[in-house]
């Protein structure tokens, strides 16, 4: 759930600001730029709203296990690339940038995982409450990562490196992914 959060805070929180700066390196200002960024934060939204359409086929084909680790699978690679390559691509960055967006949102659709998985592990006595704190824990953790970004920024002088360094994240979590219990086929605890 930890690296969920830190995809989702890195991944949108800062996008609006990335396609500000590029924007402005490809000679938009004012208007035209904040524009862009807009149709940035719909283009992830639009693409998140196909990954959660996704997800059940996704959970049914490939386990909840895998499902997870699609998505963090691209959640890894996009938050790397966009953030910590394109990003740095100057003036020509933002169609590619746009494009890496797309595959970002997607990803993160990893949060509709979470509805359908952790229901299924644990008892009716206790699943609400499960939930609620697999859920709450997690953003304490998220906000802690959002300090360590903005003080990544201020010693980069960048946003791109600090959000791409999130990615490990999604790398830690699809270590531990074989850890969690498949759930795909059983019956509810009761």
């Amino acid at each position: 759930m930890l690296a969920s959060i830190c995809g989702l805070w890195a991944g949108t929180v800062y996008v609006p600001a990335a396609v500000t700066v590029l924007a402005e390196a490809a000679g938009r200002t004012g208007p035209s730029a904040a524009q862009l960024a807009s149709r940035a934060t719909m283009l992830i939204s639009f693409a998140t709203i196909l990954g959660c359409l996704a997800m059940p086929w996704l959970a049914e084909k490939l386990g909840r296990r895998g499902a997870l680790g699609f998505f963090f699978a691209l959640m890894l690679a996009f938050v790397a690339l966009t953030f910590g390559k394109v990003f740095y691509l100057g003036a020509p960055a933002l169609p590619w940038f746009f494009v890496c967006l797309f595959f970002l949102g997607f990803g993160g659709a990893n949060f509709a995982i979470y509805t359908l998985w952790l229901p299924e592990q644990y008892p009716t006595e206790c699943r609400a409450s499960a939930f609620a704190f697999s859920t709450s824990f997690a953003r304490f953790g998220g906000a802690g990562i959002t300090f360590l970004v903005g003080a990544g920024v201020q010693h980069y002088q960048s946003i791109g490196i600090p959000v791409a360094l999130t990615s490990i994240a999604f790398a830690i979590g699809l270590l531990l992914i074989p850890f969690g219990v498949e759930t795909r086929g059983h019956t509810l605890p009761a």
